[in-house]
């Protein structure tokens, strides 16, 4: 039998991977929007996350979660209009 929300942690590992691995060859090749990019996967596997903790009845870990997502997500477009 499978998790309920298999799709959704699934989602959330692959982002982390992804952007552990696009962060690691920005940073070795210099370039800066693929950093954001790799930014923008963090904040995709926050939100997974804050959507797996609201739909496991843990609204507290879920907001922290989303709200994270949201200031990270905020910060990184700002710094990325600032270039």
């Amino acid at each position: 039998m499978r998790h309920p929300y298999r799709k959704l942690i699934q989602m959330e590992l692959i982002s982390l991977l992804f952007a552990m691995l696009i962060g690691f060859s920005a940073l070795i090749a210099g370039y800066i929007i693929i950093i954001f990019l790799s930014i923008y996967l963090v904040v995709l596997s926050l939100f997974c996350d804050a959507m797996l903790l609201l739909y496991t009845r843990h609204p507290a870990e879920a907001g922290k979660q989303a709200i994270r997502g949201i200031m990270l997500l905020l910060f990184t477009t700002y710094f990325i209009f600032r270039l």
